[in-house]
Formats: C-alpha cells, structure tokens, sequence
C-alpha cells in the first residue's frame, strides 16, 4: 500500500526474533543441507564399497579360476606322471623277474659246470692213472723186448758158433759123429727155442703196438677233455 503524502510510511511487521539474534528457520535449513550431505557421502561410500567388493570378487573369481584350472592341469600331470611310475614300476618288476629267472638259470649252469668239472677232474685222473700203468708196462714191455733181443742175438751167436763148429765137425765127421749129433740136437733146441723167441717177440711188438695206440687214444682224449673243460670254464 501507497502511503499518502504527508503521512508518514507505514511500519513494517516486526518478525520475532530469537534472543542470540540469529532467525530460527537459518539452522533447520543447514542442518537439512548437512543432513543430506552426509547421506549423499553415505551413499557415495556405499557405491564405492560396492564397487570395490565386486571388482575384488571379480578378481578372487579370475583367479580362483585360474587356480582351479592349474589345480586341473597339475592333477592331470600329477595322475600322467603317477601312471608313467606305474609303467616304470611295471617294467622294472618285469625286468628284475626276467634277472632273477636269468641269474638262477646262471647259477644252475654254473653248478652243472662244476659237477661236470668236478666228473672230468675225476675221469682225467683215473685216465692219468690208467696212463702211467700202460707206460710202465710199455717200459716193462720194452725192456722185456730189449732182454728178448739180446737172448736171440745170444742165440744167434751161438748157432753161428755151432755152425762154425759143425762146419770144423764135418772134417773131423769119423770122430766127431756123436759129438755132430749133440750138435744138431742142441741146434734143433736152440733152433725150437729161437722160434719160440721169435714168436714171443712178435707176440710182444704186437702188445706193444695195441700199448701205444691205447696210450694215443688216452692222450686224445684228456687232450679233448681238457678243451671242454675250458670252453665251459
């Protein structure tokens, strides 16, 4: 409203007023400006937080996964590495079972080698003996035939002597007639008895010779015995 002139202007209407001087409606407003502030931060918080947890959760998902998937990976290497230990642990029995078949099969030749030693240690004793019995009777076969020869040479000196003597008989054959006969008896025996020698040294080179071939084939066969006994050895 107008005021007219000369009157004076119109007071305006006092509104009350607190006792510090301050106008009540003022706190009210700050406090509401302050109260949706802090909501305003509180929900800025909330959002980052969530934010935050689904990134972290996104995160711990990736790597879990990956965790997972190396867990797979190592498992399936963990049960190729086992059954190839499995394989290895296989063949190794295999093997170890072959060796042991291998070494007792060994050790039953070794000891079939030893019996079969120890027979031809025996047979070549026994041989050796048998051996040195036919060169002692070869030695005694010998001498035997060296004894025989000088007997017949003996007597081969004495019928050339007979001879001789009845050679001297004939000029003396009036007087000498029963020494003549004496002399032909005695040459019949020496001429009986040197047949008989000379069947008995035939009789002894044949012995001999069936000594000597014996004694070869006994030489023979240590010698072959020997050689399979080192071929075995």
């Amino acid at each position: 409203m107008l005021a007219h002139p000369g009157q004076p202007p119109p007071e305006r209407a006092s509104s009350p007023v607190s006792p510090s001087g301050m106008d009540p409606a003022v706190p009210k407003a700050t406090l509401k400006v302050l109260g949706l502030c802090v909501m305003l931060l509180v929900l800025v918080a909330a959002v980052t937080v969530s934010v935050a947890v689904m990134v972290w959760r996104s995160e711990a998902v990736g790597k879990l996964r990956g965790c997972r998937e190396r867990a797979a990976n190592e498992s399936r290497e963990l049960g190729n590495r086992v059954a190839e230990l499995e394989r290895d642990r296989t063949r190794l029995q295999q093997a170890a079972a072959a060796a042991a078949r291998a070494e007792d099969a060994l050790r039953r030749e070794l000891a079939q080698a030893r019996g079969d030693g120890k027979k031809l240690n025996v047979s070549l004793a026994s041989c050796r003996e048998r051996a040195a019995r036919l060169e002692a009777n070869v030695t005694a076969l010998g001498n035997e035939v060296l004894a025989l020869r000088r007997e017949r040479a003996e007597l081969a000196r004495g019928k050339a002597a007979l001879q001789e003597e009845l050679a001297q008989g004939k000029e003396k054959a009036l007087g000498l007639r029963q020494r003549l006969e004496a002399a032909v008896e005695q040459q019949r025996a020496l001429r009986a008895r040197g047949e008989q020698c000379e069947a008995r040294q035939r009789e002894l080179e044949a012995t001999l010779r069936d000594y000597a071939a014996e004694v070869d084939a006994l030489r023979r066969r240590r010698a072959r015995d020997r050689a399979t006994g080192r071929r075995k050895g």
